[in-house]
């Protein structure tokens, strides 16, 4: 299983990296091969035919759905806020959130719904843990053929982080759509960059020690896992534990069995 799911994820870096001599065409650019990713999910989710395939309905609304949705617009602004969109050109928008929505839904259905939907039938932490690592690990395609270790480190221990907030959402709400959704938004600060600036910023980080480089991603990693427990928390019922139970009837502020 573990080996079917590697080989799935590294033939999607495959797609990723090299879709361009798939489709010719010299208007070809990276919204082709996130689209050619995502028909190649569908197709094995459908094969596969997980549990997740439920989750592709519309959310479950409820208190829980108003929780999930506070915190994912919480993240959102989190992670956009002090972006100057303003800059962004008309005609840019256009492309980049069809560009934004295909890599969203593309990453969401494969990681979401193949990866987490076969490990699902082995529990829901393993599901969690292994679909959230082997998101992050996917992100290395970003640092093929230049690799900078530190930069590529905090990007998957930062994309595994928000697998986990993912797994949570899609679990809470019963939907793929809101991950999706959440995914779209937050990468909305691709739109401002550039291969020369994404170099830049990498080359100012050769010279990172090596503590401070390990705990880096922890702020963004507690961002993302703290409200994800919240939720999973919410998902498994709200349990209390006994002590806790007891001092909640004891001060009145729950009702004790009769």
């Amino acid at each position: 299983m573990w080996v079917g799911l590697i080989g799935l994820s590294i033939l999607s870096i495959l797609i990723l990296n090299f879709a361009g001599e798939v489709v010719p065409g010299e208007s070809f650019d990276g919204t082709g091969g996130y689209v050619i990713l995502g028909l190649f999910a569908g197709g094995v989710m459908w094969w596969l035919h997980p549990p997740t395939v439920a989750y592709l309905s519309r959310p479950v609304f409820g208190w829980s759905f108003v929780v999930a949705l506070a915190l994912m617009v919480n993240l959102i602004v989190v992670q956009i806020r002090g972006e100057d969109f303003s800059q962004v050109a008309p005609d840019k928008w256009i492309r980049g959130i069809i560009f934004l929505i295909c890599v969203a839904t593309a990453e969401e259905i494969f990681s979401r719904g193949v990866v987490f939907g076969v490990l699902q039938r082995h529990g829901m932490a393993v599901a969690v843990i292994g679909s959230s690592l082997m998101f992050g690990l996917m992100h290395i395609n970003s640092y093929i053929g230049d690799f900078d270790v530190w930069p590529a480190y905090w990007h998957i221990v930062s994309a595994a982080s928000f697998g986990i907030f993912a797994c949570a959402l899609m679990v809470v709400t019963r939907s793929i759509w809101m991950p999706i959704v959440l995914h779209t938004f937050s990468n909305a600060g691709l739109l401002l960059r550039n291969a020369e600036e994404v170099q830049a910023k990498r080359d100012s980080y050769s010279s990172v020690d090596f503590w401070p480089g390990l705990v880096q991603p922890l702020p963004v990693m507690l961002t993302f896992v703290i409200p994800a427990l919240v939720l999973f928390w919410i998902a498994a019922g709200t349990p209390i534990h006994p002590r806790l139970h007891r001092l909640g009837v004891k001060w009145k502020l729950i009702e004790g069995k009769e």
